[in-house]
């Protein structure tokens, strides 16, 4: 475990979190109990209505058999907010734990301590743009004024017991996502279990679909560029 990640893993296995949907009544408990007596794989995304964040877990989604049976992994989400989180959890996570981080301290870990905001500039920037157009492609819907969508988030991935976080990602452009083949080799490192070509294929293929329609959205939706800024009207989405 590398310096930066024993930091992060520091930060969040204390963390306290809430199982609030389908519970009652919520019950607390430490974000470490996760991992306790499995590996894990941490989903903290920015809002339960975001489209980009609906469409990273259904990519996790199809590959939860595998991860899960064979693997051995938890898969958890994290959210930071309540507003539309059962609508997230039975619509695109298929019903998968969902948990409340109400002191945001995995968001705040993935920032080194202080909470990522995505700034005005985020939302002129042609990545943005491009990212919006991707996922109207990807025929993942959502929202995009329901709750606080602005604070990044990201992914862990995080061994059994005490042994620390083998991966994260981290969010730095709005609507960027974990790479899913990244995912599952490190998820095969951890666990011992070798991934097949079927597994592999499928896995770039997915991330070979995302950066076509990135491309494509590129393609058709760039204007009048001025360095990292795109004059890119609301109507192009």
């Amino acid at each position: 475990m590398t310096d930066q990640h024993a930091q992060h893993y520091a930060a969040i296995k204390d963390v306290v979190l809430t199982d609030f949907l389908d519970k009652e009544p919520e019950t607390t408990f430490k974000a470490s109990d996760i991992w306790k007596d499995q590996p894990a794989i941490v989903v903290v995304i920015r809002r339960p209505g975001c489209p980009f964040c609906r469409e990273e877990v259904r990519i996790i989604d199809d590959h939860r058999e595998l991860i899960e049976k064979e693997m051995g992994f938890r898969i958890v989400v994290v959210l930071h907010e309540k507003l539309g989180a059962a609508t997230f959890k039975h619509d695109y996570w298929k019903g998968g734990e969902t948990y409340f981080d109400k002191s945001k301290g995995f968001y705040k870990a993935l920032g080194g301590g202080k909470l990522r905001w995505a700034s005005i500039d985020q939302l002129i920037r042609p990545s943005l743009w491009f990212n919006a157009l991707r996922n109207l492609r990807s025929g993942v819907r959502g929202n995009l004024l329901v709750g606080e969508g602005r604070i990044f988030g990201g992914l862990y991935i995080v061994r059994k017991g005490d042994e620390g976080i083998a991966y994260k990602f981290e969010e730095t452009v709005l609507g960027n996502l974990a790479p899913i083949s990244k995912v599952l080799e490190v998820c095969s490192q951890v666990s011992g279990v070798d991934l097949k070509d079927a597994e592999i294929q499928k896995a770039k293929g997915q991330e070979a679909q995302v950066q076509e329609r990135a491309d494509a959205a590129a393609k058709a939706g760039q204007t009048e560029c001025d360095g990292d800024v795109c004059a890119l009207p609301p109507s192009k989405l």
